[in-house]
């Protein structure tokens, strides 16, 4: 076996090597990044903190928050997870008008409204304080909607719970009684 023999200028280079690396010095970045400010908050955290929601009301204890959707500013659900019926708070411009909103909701639920058909069947008044509301009760073939629009300053406010004919059927009370808790503080 023969030994290897390195210089000690050959040493000296290899040493200087390792320390000093293979190239020139990688240069430094600095980002700049804007901070998102957007806080996302739970319908009833939203209402406590803004206060932009003017009414106050009764929620039946088995209803449970539920995640809002780009429409509503409050959510709940009550059910089996298969098939939940869902409760929403929206608003909407008051020159949207009642009697289209109405007539989407039966579009929904494949409710058919003749021209010769009152527009306001299925619905009654309900007193919220001094404001006459509108309170709904279609029945589709497989789904109804129960809902209650208040009319407020400029915009609809929408209360609707919507499911299965047999799962609304059982929150009927709970829903009126739900709609006859609300009130302008």
């Amino acid at each position: 076996m023969s030994a290897v023999f390195i210089s000690p200028k050959a040493t000296v280079l290899l040493v200087l090597f390792l320390f000093v690396g293979c190239g020139p010095e990688a240069e430094i970045r600095q980002y700049t990044i804007k901070s998102e400010n957007e806080r996302v908050f739970t319908s009833d955290l939203l209402r406590d903190e803004f206060g932009s929601i003017p009414f106050e009301w009764d929620v039946p204890d088995e209803w449970t928050i539920a995640e809002n959707d780009q429409f509503s500013k409050v959510a709940w659900s009550v059910g089996p997870k298969a098939e939940q019926v869902r409760i929403t708070l929206s608003d909407l411009p008051i020159a949207a008008g009642l009697v289209p909103q109405l007539n989407r909701w039966r579009g929904q639920i494949s409710i058919e409204l003749d021209s010769k058909d009152d527009p306001m069947d299925g619905t009654e008044t309900l007193k919220v304080g001094d404001i006459d509301a509108t309170y709904v009760d279609f029945k589709g073939p497989d789904a109804t909607i129960l809902g209650l629009l208040i009319p407020f300053e400029s915009k609809m406010w929408i209360f609707k719970l919507t499911g299965s004919n047999e799962l609304v059927d059982q929150q009927r009370d709970a829903f009126r009684k739900f709609a006859e808790s609300v009130t302008v503080p």
